[in-house]
């Protein structure tokens, strides 16, 4: 899938992964592959070159919101190097050289 036509909008935040040493960062999700999807399959995006991470996040509401999605929508990073995942009353800022989808079984 082209990463620009994911579609977050009731995802769900699995987890995040941060290593500084190696300037990477994971975000796991389940999401919608598409609008008729039954149920969210998970995936992972992967940052790679990451020069900034911040995260915001109310973990009480991600768990509250979660039935219906803790992800309202995001603002991909593959043009300007900035992927903005906005939740349930918080947010993940990402500054990356490169943005990949990672599907996951």
């Amino acid at each position: 899938m082209d990463i620009s036509q994911l579609e977050l909008h009731d995802a769900n935040l699995l987890g995040v992964t941060l290593d500084p040493v190696s300037r990477t960062a994971e975000v796991r999700l389940a999401y919608y592959p598409s609008e008729q999807a039954p149920e969210r399959v998970n995936c992972i995006l992967r940052f790679t070159g990451v020069s900034q991470f911040n995260q915001l996040a109310d973990l009480e509401l991600l768990e509250e919101h979660a039935p219906a999605g803790n992800v309202s929508y995001w603002v991909s990073g593959e043009r300007s190097g900035v992927t903005y995942i906005y939740l349930a009353r918080g947010l993940i800022g990402v500054t990356a050289a490169s943005v990949e989808l990672v599907a996951l079984e």
